[in-house]
């Protein structure tokens, strides 16, 4: 069954090369596009696609997030935003989000989030009692993660080899069952509200 994927972003450059990517998959079809949040919700209503691909900023607005919670309920959300962000992200989703991908994920990632959103498997779903089982060192490096670093920044700041954090970003993916590195920051913001003994907005 062919996944199709409705991208809305208001950004034409980043419009454009989702486009493309998404052209080439195979088992997706690009199904529209949207720029503005009403061109998204009609959208969304009128084609009835599989999976909606939504900017974070477009995932802002309260009208949208709604006026979505109203959409079939065989439409799922990618969310795509800054993994810094990640909490921001969570406290204004719709409820039918599927998934968060980082920005600086890879193609891959992307890819593997839209067909687990099309297939309705929660790709930010892991349990963040997993994050229990990382090292101390694993844990100050999904910290720095967090923070939105890339390796480069992380192996000058603690001082340690580049392929060094490399191998520790493995092994946390790894450890946490994790798909991205958005994946194991979600984990990581569940686990911290867990521990102040809130509830994630996103379940």
């Amino acid at each position: 069954m062919t996944i199709r994927v409705l991208v809305a972003t208001a950004v034409r450059p980043y419009r454009d090369g989702l486009q493309r990517v998404l052209q080439g998959a195979e088992g997706i079809a690009l199904a529209g596009i949207a720029s503005t949040a009403e061109q998204t919700v009609e959208q969304a209503c009128k084609l009835l696609p599989t999976v909606i691909l939504l900017d974070l900023q477009m995932a802002r607005s309260l009208a949208l997030q709604k006026q979505l919670g109203g959409t079939p309920k065989f439409c799922g959300v990618v969310i795509l935003g800054k993994p810094e962000l990640y909490s921001e992200v969570v406290a204004c989703l719709p409820a039918d989000v599927l998934a968060f991908v980082a920005r600086d994920a890879t193609v891959a990632d992307l890819l593997t989030a839209i067909r687990a959103a099309g297939g309705r498997g929660h790709v930010v779903a892991r349990h963040p009692s997993a994050i229990a089982h990382l090292t101390d060192r694993e844990v100050e490096i999904l910290r720095l993660m967090q923070q939105g670093l890339p390796n480069k920044t992380i192996s000058r700041q603690l001082g340690i080899e580049l392929s060094t954090v490399k191998n520790h970003v493995h092994s946390i993916l790894a450890k946490l069952g994790a798909h991205s590195r958005g994946e194991a920051i979600s984990l990581l913001y569940r686990y911290e509200l867990t521990a102040l003994g809130e509830q994630p907005a996103v379940a």
